[in-house]
């Protein structure tokens, strides 16, 4: 692991006392410490020249660094090289950040099993791309929100139709040629949590005593709208933090027309949501099928949504 590296936030700095450790699943790799060589398809193994190398690296929300070298790119660009964001297995869904692809220069893919590859968000030419040079690729993956920056300029960013079933990190290359990736760093960041609910008494209480509390005790980061200070519109905002949130908690003890926006956002998202209303409300139609939190809105009330709500938490964390 590189000790010395420059992310899209920030420095990456290798975690103490631990080593980047790899295994090649597909194709033939090679490797030297903190350098990994794609050396080629497996022979026999398949009409699809690929590779795909594990690292020892678990990745849910955070950053990731890595330079990328080809030694060859041919006239029509079909050559790639790039990081594999949440692996699982060869059988289960992943996503690709890559450089090449689809002839394209930069490419977000996502690999579905029984469909293989498809390219997500495609940019640039691939003819640009050159042999011998060193990028600097990284990525940012915030909930289903991924980034890709190469060589300190943005290149690409995209919101996943669902979220990620694994969270294995791992290389990818595409071609027959060798590509050398090398100074691997990743940094996890806190995942987050968005709370969608009424603003104002009691509502204000339930959130600064039992849900941030409770979040922050397992390590989640904690945001509702009403805290961001920066300029901008209002539901780009609700859009982009539901997308970055890796949980969504709604309270839905009162009729909001914001609150089921936001709700039905991240239902679209396929995000994991946990529902809070209070005992003996009505819920609305569409909304009975759903699992909810029911609590008592009194002191005795308070313990036992704590504890049912950090049991919600502890299980969506365990799935990924």
């Amino acid at each position: 692991m590189s000790t010395d590296s420059t992310s899209v936030r920030g420095d990456l700095p290798a975690p103490e006392g631990r080593e980047t450790r790899w295994a090649a699943v597909t194709g033939i790799w090679r490797f030297d410490g903190s350098l990994a060589s794609y050396a080629g398809p497996t022979p026999g193994e398949g009409l699809q020249p690929y590779g795909i190398a594990l690292t020892n690296w678990n990745l849910a929300d955070g950053f990731v660094r890595v330079r990328v070298r080809f030694s060859q790119i041919d006239a029509n660009g079909n050559i790639a090289g790039g990081v594999v964001l949440g692996f699982h297995s060869e059988h289960s869904r992943y996503i690709l950040a890559q450089l090449g692809g689809y002839g394209r220069a930069y490419s977000i893919a996502e690999y579905t099993p029984g469909v293989a590859w498809r390219g997500i968000e495609n940019v640039g030419s691939a003819q640009n791309l050159e042999a011998n040079r060193d990028y600097i690729v990284e990525i940012a993956q915030t909930g289903q929100e991924i980034r890709m920056t190469v060589d300190e300029v943005p290149v690409i960013k995209c919101v996943l139709g669902q979220p990620l079933v694994g969270s294995q990190l791992g290389l990818f290359a595409w071609g027959k040629a060798r590509v050398d990736f090398s100074e691997l760093s990743v940094k996890a960041a806190k995942p987050q949590v968005f709370v969608a609910m009424r603003f104002g008494p009691p509502f204000d209480t339930l959130y600064q005593e039992v849900i941030q509390p409770g979040a922050r005790e397992l390590g989640l980061n904690v945001i509702r709208i009403d805290e961001l200070t920066k300029p901008g519109i209002i539901f780009e905002d609700i859009k982009r933090q539901i997308a970055e949130a890796k949980i969504v908690v709604a309270e839905i003890s009162a009729p909001n027309q914001n609150v089921f926006y936001e709700l039905n956002y991240a239902h679209a998202l396929n995000k994991p949501t946990i529902l809070l209303a209070q005992r003996g409300k009505e819920l609305p139609f569409d909304i009975r099928s759903y699992r909810v939190i029911f609590y008592d809105d009194s002191i005795g009330g308070k313990p036992a949504l704590e504890k049912n709500l950090k049991k919600h938490f502890e299980a969506i964390l365990l799935e990924s």
